[in-house]
């Protein structure tokens, strides 16, 4: 629903947008169009059979009425904000227990950052069918494994997930690890690192080794 607002707010911009640069624009110009749309518009109203005219009239209040309380509709739903994705908890059977899908990231972005090694973590849980989707977004160092390191993450994301929130994988997490590159030589040099000089090649043997 929010993003059904997002672009009825984006085609009422636009709108607004094409309307104003015209009618700024070509003022005249624009008063001339609206006063023919508007003679046009009388001169058919005035064709309507007067026992049609309260149909008429009817109806027109009635298009008014949907688009008010569409109008309100979409107002309300702005002002209140987006919904709270929740996920119920499994291992509850006292009653219902529903976890929201921020407090979800929050946990999974706050324990797998303390894992060494580890930069950074982006976290994006989708609900599917009562189980939650993972896809983790991991940045580390240069130097660390990737498939250790990797299943490092899966174990501590399962033991969050189904251990201490009490919900459910839906499959097996997506986990996309960016180790941080090495730096290039010419950053060393500029940085002040000490960079190994080059091997010398190794000296040919001598003839006279051999006689």
């Amino acid at each position: 629903m929010n993003a059904f607002n997002r672009i009825i707010i984006f085609l009422v911009i636009l709108l607004a947008f094409v309307v104003l640069t015209i009618s700024l624009g070509a003022p005249f110009e624009t008063l001339t169009v609206v006063k023919a749309v508007a003679d046009n518009a009388l001169r058919t109203l005035g064709r309507i059979r007067p026992e049609f005219i309260l149909p008429f009239r009817a109806l027109l209040v009635l298009c008014a009425i949907l688009l008010d309380v569409l109008l309100i509709g979409l107002v309300i739903l702005e002002v209140r904000g987006p919904a709270r994705r929740t996920i119920r908890v499994q291992k509850v059977d006292g009653g219902i227990v529903a976890v929201t899908t921020e407090a979800l990231v929050e946990r999974l972005q706050y324990h797998l950052d303390q894992l060494a090694d580890v930069i950074s973590v982006k976290v994006k849980v989708t609900p599917r069918g009562g189980n939650v989707d993972l896809s983790l977004d991991v940045r580390t160092g240069a130097e660390v494994n990737v498939p250790e390191k990797a299943e490092q993450v899966l174990e501590v994301a399962r033991q969050v997930v189904e251990d201490k929130m009490g919900v459910k994988l839906a499959r097996k997490p997506h986990v996309y690890i960016h180790a941080t590159p090495y730096p290039s030589l010419a950053a060393r040099r500029m940085s002040g690192s000490p960079v190994a000089p080059p091997r010398a090649p190794e000296a040919l043997p001598s003839s006279d080794q051999h006689l």
